[in-house]
């Protein structure tokens, strides 16, 4: 009986570790395994904006606890810290243009939160420029160093990208017509004539005064013949 119950635990032990093995064999490597650094566009006046400063995200394919690699920047930025807000420890260094990544965590952290990588831009960035920040699974001596945990990962290379800013379309200035000006309203004028006004006309004080005198005058000699 104990020869038989020891050669069942040991079938049951053998074809569970096949069973693992099996499994861990169908998880693609790629999509468990990878790092890739992010890229950022923006225009010039952004960059200027930021001071030049730029934070490029850094992912993982799975969450984890320790992830190392190695970025090289290119000609024209520079290395100013590298991060982690998720609870990990990042302690990323440069030598020249070299970054070596490593973060280290207590606790598993996602992979969509792997950290940052800050740099600075040269001022002398034009429209259309592409700086690459090329991941490597190399350290500075140019060894396979990278790991994602147990793992020797895949890694991305990213960019910071200058694009073109947005030019507002030319705004159509609307047109008035001419408007004529409106026609000088005629105005009555009042001909005056020399001689006797018109029936109905006042007569001017002088003519009353002369009038008057006039008729008094008729008056007198009509008075006087009687």
């Amino acid at each position: 009986m104990k020869t038989t119950f020891k050669k069942t635990l040991a079938a049951v032990s053998a074809a569970t570790v096949v069973a693992a093995s099996a499994a861990v064999m169908a998880v693609p490597a790629s999509a468990a395994s990878s790092i890739s650094v992010g890229t950022v566009e923006l225009t010039l006046e952004e960059l200027a904006a930021a001071d030049y400063t730029v934070e490029v995200p850094i992912t993982a394919g799975a969450s984890f606890n320790n992830l190392a690699f190695g970025i090289t920047l290119d000609d024209g930025l520079t290395f100013v810290q590298g991060s982690n807000t998720a609870g990990g420890l990042c302690a990323a260094v440069a030598n020249g243009q070299f970054v070596w990544f490593p973060v280290t965590a207590m606790t598993a952290i996602d992979g969509a939160s792997a950290g940052s990588i800050t740099v600075t831009v040269e001022s002398s960035a034009t429209e259309g420029s592409t700086y690459k920040l090329s991941a490597t699974t190399k350290d500075a001596d140019g060894n396979d160093a990278a790991v994602l945990d147990d793992a020797s990962p895949s890694v991305s290379s990213g960019s910071i990208v200058i694009k073109a800013g947005e030019t507002e379309a030319p705004t159509a200035t609307p047109t008035t017509a001419a408007t004529e000006a409106p026609a000088a309203e005629a105005t009555a004028t009042t001909k005056t004539t020399s001689g006797s006004p018109a029936t109905g006309d006042a007569l001017p004080i002088a003519g009353v005064g002369v009038a008057v005198a006039v008729i008094g005058g008729v008056a007198l000699v009509s008075k006087k013949r009687k």
